[in-house]
């Protein structure tokens, strides 16, 4: 598999559509291939929506942004989640007492 090579605006402007969709495509593979990317969660979802359509929003339209971005952040707290799992990190005491919100001291 040879390496991506990333292209100058001119080279992008001169492509035709499907050179540009093939680069795009490429460029997408790649991203993913090297965990440069994560998916969206459903704050940045619903943010997106709200700012590519404004007040023609349905409600419909927000839900399904909710329901993208929910499985946006079950994907990245997955892959938190391996990661620790993979550290094999132990608790450590700190020696530190925390209040709780209705009073009480937990260790």
């Amino acid at each position: 598999m040879k390496p991506f090579v990333e292209k100058t605006d001119e080279e992008l402007k001169s492509m035709s559509d499907d050179e540009l969709f093939a680069y795009l495509d490429a460029k997408a593979a790649h991203l993913r291939a090297n965990n440069t990317i994560k998916p969206l969660g459903s704050y940045h979802t619903k943010q997106f929506a709200a700012i590519t359509k404004g007040s023609a929003l349905t409600t419909e339209e927000l839900k399904r942004a909710k329901e993208i971005g929910r499985i946006g952040d079950d994907e990245y707290s997955n892959s938190i989640r391996e990661a620790t799992e993979r550290l094999d990190l132990k608790p450590v005491d700190l020696g530190v007492k925390v209040k709780k919100r209705g009073g009480g001291w937990v260790d």
